[in-house]
Parts: C-alpha cells; sequence; structure tokens
C-alpha cells in the first residue's frame, strides 16, 4: 500500500526530486517575468481539451437547487489567454483531471500541469521558452540524479522535427505510419531514440478538424497555416510526448468556426451540452488584441523522464507519491 511506503519514508527521495523541480519551475517564470494566476478547478465544458468525452463531470446545483454537471477542470488554457490581455505573460500550476478510458502505465486520473502563456511570442519564442523552462527543471534534477545523459539535456539544444519529416523518419527506420496518423507510445520513444536520445519537438501537425479514426486531432483553439497547424509536442526520451503547445487563434470569427467543425462541438452536443457555455471565451477574442501562444507541460512526466534514466520501461505511476488511477482505489 503506497500510504505506507509514504509512512516508511520510501518516497523521501521522490518527494525531494518533486518539490525541488517545481521550485526551479516557479524561479524560472519569476526570472521570465510570468506571473502566477489561480484559475478555476471547477470548470464548464471549457475546462476540457480536445477530447469532450475524457471530462469528468461534477454534480452542482443551480440557484433553483436544481442539478446541474460542471466539470473538473483539464487545463486553464482559455482562462489563462483572458488574463494575458492584462498581463502578457501568466501561468498556472495545479492538478488536470481526466476521465481515462483505460488503465494503463501511461495516464493518471489526476495529475500535475504547469500551463503558461504568453503575448510576446509565437511558434519558435514558445519552444525557445519551453526548452529554458525543461531545462532549469533538468538543471535542478542533477543533485538527485547525476547521469551523463541528464547533463546532455541541459547542455545540448533539444531537436524540432515537423511532423511530415517525422513520419518520414519513421517510416525509413521500419515503422508503419502514414501521413495524417497520430504518433502513439511507440512511436514516439522511436522519434528520440532515432535522433541522439535527446528530447525533441514535433511540430506543424496537419490542421484535419475531423480526421478518420487513429488521426491527428488538435485542438480547436489552435491557429491553422494552411492544411498545418502552428503547434508543437515535446517528445521525452523513455516518456514520449510531455509538453503540448500551440500558437492560438486570435480571430474570434475564424475560431468559432473552428469550434463548429471540431468533435469538440460534436461531442458537446452529443452529451446534452449547451455549446454555448464557450460564448465567453469567443467574447474574450472578440474584445482582445490578437493572438497569444502557451503550452501544458505534464509536470509528472517530466519527473518520469528523470527517473527514465535510471531505469527502463519506468511507469507514469512511479513518478508519483499517491497515483491517482483506478488500479489504485486507496492511496
Amino acid at each position: 500500500m503506497r500510504h505506507v511506503s509514504v509512512l516508511r519514508g520510501d518516497f523521501q527521495r521522490l518527494t525531494q526530486l518533486r518539490a525541488s523541480l517545481l521550485t526551479a519551475a516557479r524561479t524560472w517564470f519569476a526570472d521570465n517575468e510570468f506571473l502566477e494566476i489561480n484559475v478555476p478547478h471547477i470548470t464548464g465544458a471549457t475546462g476540457s481539451c480536445e477530447w469532450f468525452p475524457n471530462a469528468m463531470p461534477v454534480k452542482m446545483y443551480n440557484p433553483a437547487g436544481g442539478e446541474m454537471n460542471m466539470f473538473l477542470r483539464q487545463t486553464g488554457q482559455l482562462y489563462l489567454e483572458a488574463f494575458t490581455h492584462a498581463h502578457n505573460r501568466v501561468y498556472t500550476i495545479g492538478p488536470s483531471f481526466r476521465q481515462e478510458r483505460k488503465v494503463t502505465d501511461r495516464h493518471l486520473c489526476e495529475f500535475t500541469l504547469i500551463e503558461f502563456e504568453g503575448r510576446d511570442f509565437e511558434l519558435d519564442g514558445l519552444m525557445d521558452l519551453i526548452e529554458s523552462v525543461l531545462k532549469a527543471m533538468y538543471a535542478a534534477a542533477r543533485s538527485f540524479a547525476g547521469n551523463e545523459l541528464l547533463n546532455r539535456y541541459t547542455a545540448m539544444p533539444f531537436n524540432r522535427i515537423e511532423y511530415g519529416a517525422a513520419i518520414e523518419l519513421l517510416q525509413r527506420n521500419g515503422h508503419t505510419i502514414f501521413y495524417g496518423d497520430d504518433l502513439g507510445s511507440k512511436e514516439e520513444l522511436a522519434i528520440c531514440e532515432i535522433l541522439d536520445r535527446r528530447p525533441t519537438f514535433v511540430t506543424m501537425y496537419p490542421a484535419d478538424p475531423k480526421p478518420k479514426e487513429g488521426g491527428v486531432i488538435k485542438f480547436f483553439s489552435m491557429k491553422r497555416q494552411g492544411e498545418k497547424t502552428l503547434c508543437c509536442d515535446l517528445l521525452l526520451p523513455g516518456v514520449g510526448e510531455s509538453v503540448g503547445g500551440a500558437v492560438r487563434e486570435g480571430q474570434n470569427d475564424v475560431c468559432r468556426r473552428q469550434f463548429e467543425q471540431s468533435y469538440m462541438f460534436d461531442h458537446l452536443v452529443d452529451a446534452g451540452v449547451d455549446p454555448g457555455q464557450f460564448d465567453w471565451y469567443f467574447e474574450v477574442l472578440k474584445r482582445g488584441h490578437g493572438q497569444s501562444s502557451g503550452c501544458g507541460i505534464g509536470f509528472d512526466r517530466v519527473i518520469q523522464s528523470v527517473l527514465a534514466l535510471e531505469q527502463t520501461g519506468m511507469s507514469i505511476k512511479a513518478a508519483v507519491e499517491l497515483p491517482r488511477a483506478p488500479d489504485f482505489l486507496t492511496p
């Protein structure tokens, strides 16, 4: 039982590692002029990511005493976008909740998410900032996990490769995958392994709003450039995708059209949830001034990537003292 292991001090090193990396992240944000924001943990549908069926419902009551469904947040992104109009660079650190449909070694139903957003950088600048904050955390990890690969993570630039080139790279190395397919864990790990075992950004994913099953789905608020999306995923060796980021679509009419063409819209209608819950966000875009850019960093996967330097095949559940997942019904 995990609570007994915590009591015995078996996770002392892990707890100290997590605290050290969170401190390093907050220090980095302060040094880079980001303001910490507290966003709601109980939200409407706007707290969901691109896959609404993973939203975790919470029963609440309206002023008349009737039942109503709200949700535990998956992301604070849309709230952060609103704050950027007043403060430019903002961030939040807190729990993200997802109703995962499968019990795996890659997913938790509750995990720590670091999100930041700003208005003075676009895709290349966003990747520069993601790389910088990750390197700050990896530098803090060196006192807990002295490892040559960890030193390389902090000293060498992260790889950057467009999605189309990544598909070709995988095909040349024996993987059966085609343009338009989403990258699975196996492909993500292979890309890092092929590219010198370094953290790797994959950028410019396809912009198809409703791909075939197994295809790439990107959130409707991401800015499109022709048939591509101005976005990036950061893949970490031994772990896979750990950060997702994008330039946001700043035009209200364009973003609303992308919303109405998305699976998100269909999922809301199918679930009987009013798509008008997103109207406040479109009002922000209408009253605001241009686009922002931002990302979500799966903090537990960053921890997992440090642990994976010492032991291959490390589960995400080894990166959390008290993991929240169906196979851990009690601490």
